[in-house]
């Protein structure tokens, strides 16, 4: 595992219920409205990779969709899977770039949704991160990932300097198109502004 990533989830292992509960007060409605509208149908398999708190699984769940996640702590994973009994089997821990997912979930998924994931991966593996992605969703399917712009200053967790323009290239490389984004300002307040882009898986490595 890279040293960073590490750190991160380290991180993340051991503040994983008090960071739940602050997540899970705040709603980003933009993000969450921009999500639906990008999902074609309600037949679609979903995988959210690094679901963290779970506010988003919870959010698929109640709109009716098929809704499978990841997360690389093992602390939110046993916490969703707790959370949500009905979809436990469909919850993993992995953990990008390297995302290892049995092999039955290789071109399985019609939308892979990544949120608050890709800044705390350093930028010389964002093609790698965007071609084992692509490895688990079919063709011309769809990916939804959002981070925070800009970089962001923290002892405890790493945070990469994010440029949408290099994000897109990374993953353009590997057979992915933008169709449209948004930014938004911080659902909890902060100083900190998101870009959510919208992709189309239209060749796979």
């Amino acid at each position: 595992m890279i040293d960073v990533i590490k750190k991160t989830l380290d991180f993340y292992n051991r503040n994983a219920l008090k960071l739940a509960e602050k997540y899970n007060r705040s709603t980003p409605y933009k993000l969450q409205q921009f999500i639906l509208n990008s999902i074609p149908n309600k037949n679609c398999k979903i995988l959210e990779i690094g679901f963290g708190s779970g506010r988003e699984l919870k959010f698929l769940l109640k709109n009716g969709f098929n809704v499978w996640g990841v997360d690389g702590s093992k602390e939110f994973v046993k916490l969703a899977k707790s959370e949500f009994p009905e979809i436990s089997e469909q919850i993993f821990q992995a953990y990008l770039p390297e995302l290892k997912l049995p092999s039955k979930y290789v071109n399985f998924f019609d939308v892979v949704i990544c949120i608050a994931v890709l800044m705390h991966i350093p930028k010389n593996f964002h093609q790698l991160t965007a071609k084992n992605i692509a490895k688990y969703l079919k063709t011309n399917g769809i990916l939804i990932l959002s981070y925070s712009l800009g970089t962001r200053e923290e002892k405890e967790r790493f945070f990469e300097k994010m440029e949408p323009k290099e994000v897109e290239k990374a993953f353009s490389e590997v057979g992915f198109k933008k169709i449209k984004e948004l930014t938004t300002q911080d659902s909890q307040k902060r100083e900190i502004e998101w870009i959510t882009e919208l992709y189309k898986l239209r060749d796979k490595p």
